[in-house]
């Protein structure tokens, strides 16, 4: 992790305090349906298919340049996995014009700061500088898309901090490896079978030659989404990303679509571990991230286990005592997607009766379906957190981008409000049945090794 210059955390932190202090006021007062936030953009495109937005903010004299690549883990063929978190690595360490380290150098000598992350559907890189400075992270970003320049002995050098990097996060880490070994039998033959940071074997098999093809087909101008949001105006971003791209040649990029292969009976895989606690991980598969029903599964994965009202903590912790904690999420991409439930029974004896107290506690929301008070509480939490998001136009835009570069749709945050206000307790019910069932889920079980 990068370090940021004291003066520029000083202002980021008074504006954070100051949006928290309006948000909670905001919150407090809103009405019991979401209003739709107006965030105010201009969209630009070049010739070679480079895409612009820009969304202007002038409270204070700092400016964030992110490029984003529409590569990422999904895209990746057997034998590359961790090709694109790989890439995102070696993109620091030079150019044709830029020797390792002197992108990070120029950006903090300016008092901003810089970094990059790989997800599963881009792969992203900013800098957040004085605006008067704009001009150096366009110019840097347009020198890195062409001119990558990295020797045999770099890559070996990056190759295995990446390498250690996963023996870290992944291989050493009880819960994580499991739930690495979980996923893969979920998602077979699927590009979700591997993470983001890819396969060990395929890591160290991968060529510098491998690193340079992949980079040259996805690094391209018809592939990337450039977003400055900041104290910058609409026409100025324009000519200065024209200036450093605008001669760049464009390229087709195909991408590979995928569907999960249908499942009619339940996968169980047992692990043990060096652990404490015994947990209980369950992917269900859902549509893409756009499908109208994911609200609702939202919704659900609240009430029924992301609070600590929920029925799963009151029910299962409060009342019998027999779990510690649980989480729901679902990823949100323009593939199929999955529900991740975690439920972390207190004893390696109670995991039965953990998973029929879920199951139970679920088949009483699609028997008996939900209150209007359960449903009053989840919007206003959500109330709360959009009233926030709007308030950092790094965050929101990140938000806006992503959409687009996913469904093509960069209002699709108005459509994300207007399903949530819409939300009713049949539409609960009805992706409770129609996405989590026994027959389509896997479920892992982490044990602590005798």
């Amino acid at each position: 992790m990068k370090k940021i210059n004291k003066n520029l955390f000083i202002i980021f932190t008074f504006i954070l305090i100051s949006f928290i202090i309006i948000s909670a006021v905001q919150a407090e007062n809103a009405d019991s349906d979401l209003f739709i936030p107006e965030v105010d953009y201009k969209y630009y495109s070049l010739d070679n298919g480079l895409e612009l937005f820009v969304f202007e903010d002038h409270k204070v004299p700092i400016v964030n340049f992110s490029i984003y690549y529409d590569v990422g883990s999904i895209d990746e063929k057997k034998g590359l996995t961790g090709i694109s978190h790989l890439l995102e690595h070696l993109m620091f360490l030079g150019t044709d014009t830029l020797n390792k380290g002197q992108i990070s150098e120029m950006i903090k000598d300016v008092g901003g700061s810089e970094n990059a992350s790989t997800a599963h559907w881009r792969t992203k890189y900013y800098e957040t500088l004085p605006s008067s400075n704009l001009e150096l992270a366009v110019a840097i970003e347009a020198d890195r898309m062409r001119n990558l320049n990295i020797s045999e002995k770099e890559f070996q050098r990056e190759k295995e901090v990446v390498i250690q990097e996963r023996r870290m996060y992944i291989e050493n880490d009880a819960f994580s490896s499991a739930v690495e070994e979980i996923n893969a039998a979920a998602f077979k033959n699927t590009p979700l079978e591997h993470g983001i940071i890819g396969w060990k074997e395929d890591l160290e098999q991968i060529t510098l030659d491998d690193i340079y093809n992949y980079y040259e087909n996805y690094y391209v101008p018809s592939n990337a989404v450039i977003s400055i949001s900041g104290d910058v105006t609409g026409e100025k971003a324009y000519q200065l990303v024209k200036k450093y791209f605008g001669d760049y040649e464009s390229k087709k990029v195909k991408k590979a679509k995928f569907k999960f292969p249908e499942q009619k009976e339940e996968k169980v895989v047992k692990i043990r571990k060096v652990t404490r606690v015994p947990y209980i991980v369950m992917f269900y598969k859902l549509p893409s991230g756009d499908n109208p029903d994911m609200e609702a599964v939202d919704f659900l994965h609240n009430i029924l286990i992301n609070n600590s009202t929920s029925r799963i903590i009151e029910e299962l912790k409060q009342k019998q005592n027999i779990l510690l904690d649980a989480n729901a999420y679902r990823t949100s991409l323009s593939v199929p997607n999955f529900s991740r439930i975690v439920l972390i029974p207190n004893s390696e004896i109670n995991i039965e009766k953990v998973v029929q107290g879920f199951e139970k506690e679920l088949q009483k929301i699609i028997e008996n379906g939900v209150s209007e008070e359960e449903i009053k509480i989840m919007k206003k939490g959500m109330t709360k957190n959009l009233i926030l998001a709007q308030k950092n136009i790094s965050n929101f835009s990140d938000m806006i981008i992503g959409d687009y570069i996913k469904y093509g749709r960069p209002e699709f945050y108005r459509e994300k409000i207007e399903r949530i206000n819409s939300v009713t307790e049949a539409d609960i019910i009805d992706a409770a049945k129609k996405y989590f069932n026994k027959s389509s889920r896997t479920i892992g079980y982490i044990m602590p090794k005798k």
